[in-house]
């Protein structure tokens, strides 16, 4: 038996009690992984009941900072701190490449290697006598 048979309602009532729970000092747990691979890394970003629109992400040098805040209404400026990590990412990272991307509830920020790092490269030696 159904209580409520409207999905829409129980997945904006879930996000309402995940909100109040948060105000009320709970905590609403992120699960960050990171994946390294052989060209690049990904950083792996998943909190329930999060929408894309309340994610930020900064890059200040070698810094990279992931916010999720969410926001009561579009037009207010009281915002509840969900979520905020910073990284230090290895100079391999071309930081010029570094882009986004939300898919099936989860934030990846892919991190490409400069292409030159991942490449063999033969060094000829020069015999002096």
């Amino acid at each position: 038996m159904k209580l409520i048979k409207n999905k829409e309602f129980l997945q904006q009532i879930a996000h309402q009690i995940d909100v109040l729970n948060t105000l009320g000092g709970g905590i609403s747990l992120p699960q960050v992984k990171i994946d390294k691979q052989e060209k690049g890394a990904i950083i792996r970003v998943s909190i329930p009941a999060v929408s894309p629109e309340a994610y930020h992400i900064a890059l200040d040098q070698n810094q990279l900072t992931i916010i999720a805040a969410h926001r009561f209404e579009e037009d207010s400026n009281s915002l509840i701190p969900l979520f905020s990590q910073q990284f230090t990412l290895p100079p391999q990272v071309d930081l010029s490449r570094i882009d986004a991307v939300y898919e099936v509830q989860e934030l990846q920020v892919r991190l490409p290697y400069h292409t030159s790092v991942y490449k063999t490269r033969n060094i000829d030696i020069t015999i002096k006598d």
